[in-house]
């Protein structure tokens, strides 16, 4: 039988166009000109991209539930769920529909590295920031009914707590402010906590040694912005061995490009070396929790008075000279210092939520306490303020503010509420783990349930240059997968 030409050609082309179109279809599944890739899953386990949450001790089998929905009920805590990418993308936002039961926090977060340490949480639920009590301050935060907005961005802790979900730094700044003298007499090793002033960091430390052994002493200076060192130095310090001091020694620190967040100096020195005097343009510092005061004995009848703001409940004194034998004053409770050597312990009313003064008028003494301490009530801040947890009581605790990134989930009904959370993908990312956490479950007998959840992969909309990189990584996976 003899195929007329134009039909063979046809029938001959047939399976190349469908090739093509293939091929076209495919392209456009794993590089759709949107820049954006959805899948979802009711948890039922039959999702190529999205696997149901693990380890199974933790969570109900995939599927349909004892009380007729469909979806997981989570148990214990953490749980997590594998997904995989498909492709090159730079975003991926996660929806997840649940439902707390008893539960009062809830986060979710994406695991960063193979080996699982660097995780990465954001706040998800928190039945206490739900309430209608707090209203949201968008970008910033909730605060109470009645308190002002402008108290998140005051950095005083009474009434301030904080919810990030993850180690992230408090990104707080003052404006520019003119430099100020402290005289002030540290004795040995002493942090400091600071917010920067106007993008600065100004600091002027004078030390001093009265070195009662032969040789300098060396003072260890680092800085660190949250728990990144960013600057070490070292300085010697001259001591006298008769009974004279040794001379004063200026050490500067000045970082004009210092970013949003609160910085700490650490001072590593022998109890040979004091600090006489601190300059610095930064408004807000406070020291501890760790507090030697200075003495002169040996080299003078007087010794510096101490007084100081401090939000510690609890205080050890001691002293190890006659002269610091004295009455101190910590706040509404007293005690006074009769022997050397002992360790006396003061606690205020556990309800207070205040900083406040304590006096010992004739210094020379060593405090250890759990809080931090201020050279004047303006000066305070809290450096590692109240964080939001599954125990806390903001009613109780007295919270007016929570500084947050938490947006309220939307309402579902009928308890059901949908989350959201975007997370940046780094190069290279083929499997993603999610980690879900709701700390306290078990103790409270608690659970939380998942119904739905769906992941949106995207980057910016192709242009040819883009094409040109997007394929590149694609074939650098795809080689890796070997």
């Amino acid at each position: 039988m003899n195929i007329p030409r134009p039909l063979s050609i046809t029938l001959t082309l047939i399976p190349w166009i469908c090739c093509l179109l293939g091929i076209i279809w495919l392209c456009m599944e794993r590089f759709p000109p949107s820049g954006k890739f959805q899948t979802q899953t009711v948890l039922d386990g039959k999702n190529a991209w999205i696997l149901p949450f693990l380890p199974a001790e933790r969570t109900t089998a995939p599927g349909k539930q004892a009380d007729g929905w469909i979806g997981q009920r989570i148990l214990g805590d953490p749980v997590y769920f594998t997904a995989r990418s498909p492709g090159p993308y730079e975003w991926v936002d996660l929806y997840v529909e649940f439902r707390p039961i008893r539960q009062s926090l809830v986060e979710i977060g994406m695991v960063r590295d193979a080996d699982g340490k660097e995780l990465e949480m954001q706040p998800l639920y928190s039945s206490e920031l739900m309430s209608e009590s707090f209203r949201a301050i968008p970008g910033k935060g909730f605060v109470r009914l009645g308190t002002p907005d402008s108290r998140l961005d005051d950095p005083k802790p009474e009434g301030l707590a904080t919810w990030h979900a993850t180690t992230t730094a408090e990104q707080l700044t003052d404006p520019a402010h003119q430099m100020q003298n402290y005289t002030i007499s540290l004795r040995g090793s002493h942090d400091f906590y600071l917010i920067p002033s106007d993008g600065k960091i100004e600091w002027n430390i004078e030390f001093q040694a009265a070195n009662r052994n032969k040789g300098n002493d060396i003072v260890v200076i680092r800085v660190f912005h949250g728990d990144e060192e960013i600057d070490r130095a070292a300085v010697s310090v001259s001591g006298s061995l008769d009974t004279r001091l040794g001379n004063k020694v200026v050490h500067r620190i000045n970082k004009m490009d210092a970013k949003p967040g609160v910085y700490r100096i650490q001072v590593i020195a022998s109890d040979d070396v004091f600090i006489r005097s601190i300059q610095t343009t930064s408004q807000h510092w406070v020291f501890g929790p760790r507090f030697v005061a200075g003495d002169n004995v040996g080299y003078t009848t007087t010794t510096a008075s101490v007084r100081v703001w401090t939000n510690s409940r609890h205080i050890v004194a001691e002293t190890f000279h006659n002269e610091g034998l004295q009455k101190i004053i910590f706040g509404d409770v007293s005690t006074n210092l009769q022997h050397t050597h002992e360790q006396m312990r003061l606690d205020r009313n556990t309800d207070l939520q205040n900083i406040v003064e304590l006096s010992a008028p004739r210094g020379d003494i060593r405090l250890i306490a759990d809080g931090f301490f201020a050279v004047s009530q303006e000066a305070f801040f809290e450096p590692r303020p109240l964080r939001l947890t599954d125990a806390t009581d903001l009613r109780t605790d007295h919270v007016l503010a929570v500084r947050t990134p938490f947006v309220r989930p939307k309402d579902l009904g009928d308890g059901w509420f949908q989350g959201y959370q975007r997370f940046a993908l780094r190069p290279g990312q083929d499997q993603l783990r999610f980690v879900l956490s709701a700390p306290g479950m078990t103790a409270r007998a608690a659970a939380v349930d998942i119904r739905n959840i769906s992941l949106t992969f995207s980057r910016d909309q192709n242009v040819q240059q883009s094409w040109i990189k997007i394929f590149r990584q694609e074939l650098a996976q795809a080689w890796r997968r070997l």
